[in-house]
């Protein structure tokens, strides 16, 4: 089987438990271990719990854009930093663990490459030597090297085979060398400034109250897995009905605000607009209503079971002339526009069951 491995590892937890009032301790720590646990979704499956490390994995389909394992390992990080800071200001106790929450942090090590499922006294495991080299990555020198507390280390073949190149380009390299493992190479990101942004992020999004157009629809893929064939040009191409679909523009090698989809449908071209997103959560486009009008639409991507609903506000068509005071006219325009999404969310949630499928059956 061929794949991502990815540990994330409790940093601080020795001292912390030995130095801390253990029954306090230990309970914050089983909380984080969980916030950490509920933000794992395919295409990341739990392997094991190996003390204050949560070791996971996931079958790597060609076709699965490398933004979107990415961004749902970034993910897991984002849900430990929420709840670390949430415990922080929430406590009341002054004993020494519940004083020193904030001196736990989280690293990630993310390597590619080829493993095998066992069992073993009715216990699945992950062995071969790729699995052997991302154990390896948890003792390194990013710290003393680059400064990083929290971070994300991310091994060049994962790089390689998910087409990161982009992305990391204004990462951090780094090397680390272990016997009988050879040479690793690796680029490190800083996630505390991942979740700097996602804090500081000034959203854009339609809400209930504001829908003028609202439509739902149904999944048994993950929300990682729609989201994506929401942002995946090769995707959107389909889904959409569209000739063609190019990406143009990018946010540090990714799909963000700022970005455009151009879809061509015979000489026309319709230019998507993506005006605010959050991985794995929502997308917000503004999207060609006439020549003189668009419409912006929030695509939320919410957990339903072991599935997704897609819960679609769009807001009522805005003059792209700002001068213009005249509202569009909307009359018997609506109900084509609710059928036109209805059967675009309707072949992105079949697009999206069948990689769900797909990707069962790999692993």
């Amino acid at each position: 089987m061929r794949g991502h491995l990815v540990i994330a590892d409790i940093s601080g937890y020795t001292q912390f438990l030995t130095e801390g009032e253990l029954e306090h301790a230990h309970g914050i720590i089983t909380d984080l271990l969980n916030s950490i646990i509920e933000a794992i979704h395919a295409p990341l499956t739990v392997s094991s719990i190996q003390g204050d490390a949560v070791f996971m994995y996931g079958s790597t389909p060609e076709d699965l854009y490398g933004q979107t394992i990415l961004e749902t390992v970034e993910s897991v990080y984002v849900s430990f930093a929420s709840s670390l800071e949430t415990m922080v200001l929430n406590t009341t106790c002054d004993c020494n663990a519940c004083a020193n929450i904030n001196a736990l942090g989280l690293k990630i090590v993310m390597h590619c490459g080829e493993f095998i499922k066992t069992e073993v006294a009715g216990v699945e495991t992950l062995s071969g030597p790729d699995v052997i080299t991302v154990h390896r990555l948890l003792k390194n020198s990013v710290r003393e090297s680059t400064g990083i507390a929290d971070y994300l280390l991310v091994t060049q073949q994962c790089v390689d085979e998910l087409g990161l190149e982009r992305i990391v380009a204004s990462w951090t390299g780094h090397t680390e060398s272990y016997e009988h493992v050879g040479q690793v190479q690796a680029y490190v990101s800083s996630l505390k400034d991942t979740w700097e942004f996602v804090r500081n992020q000034r959203s854009m999004k339609i809400l209930e109250k504001d829908s003028w157009l609202t439509t739902t629809h149904h999944t048994a893929a993950a929300p990682a897995i729609v989201w994506d064939h929401m942002i995946d040009p090769r995707k959107r191409n389909a889904w959409m009905g569209a000739d063609s679909s190019d990406l143009v523009g990018d946010v540090g090698g990714r799909v963000g605000p700022g970005s455009e989809y151009h879809c061509a449908h015979g000489d026309d071209i319709n230019v998507f607009t993506v005006l605010d997103s959050r991985a794995n959560e929502y997308l917000t486009l503004m999207a060609p209503f006439s020549r003189e009008a668009t419409v912006v639409s929030t695509h939320y991507l919410v957990p339903s079971g072991q599935g997704t609903r897609i819960v679609t506000y769009t807001s009522r068509p805005g003059n792209i002339d700002p001068k213009n005071t005249t509202p569009p006219a909307v009359d018997g325009v609506k109900e084509i526009l609710r059928g036109n999404l209805d059967g675009s969310l309707e072949r992105l949630a079949m697009a999206a069951d069948a990689s769900a499928a797909t990707m069962a059956g790999s692993e």
